[in-house]
């Protein structure tokens, strides 16, 4: 693994293979994902949480900064919503 800094933050990534492209994500339905873009640039995505509302788990919510492995993929997906 090797470690970059951007400003105060620090990243340490893996120096294993990453996953090919052709891969597709696991399937997500659109429905449950949200996608917003806050005035700092940064991406947030909301992925709300499946099952009964007594067992639901909380929803999962994920930033991402230009810089960001996913930073592109997710500004594509937030402008194909759009």
């Amino acid at each position: 693994a090797y470690c970059f800094a951007v400003g105060p933050w620090f990243y340490l990534l893996p120096t294993t293979r990453l996953m090919p492209a052709q891969v597709d994500p696991a399937g997500i339905p659109d429905h449950r994902i949200t996608i917003q873009k806050r005035e700092d640039g940064a991406i947030v995505v909301r992925v709300q949480s499946a099952g009964e509302e007594h067992e639901r788990l909380p929803d999962a919510v994920f930033s991402f900064r230009c810089g960001d492995p996913q930073y592109a993929y997710w500004l594509g997906r937030m402008t194909d919503q759009g």
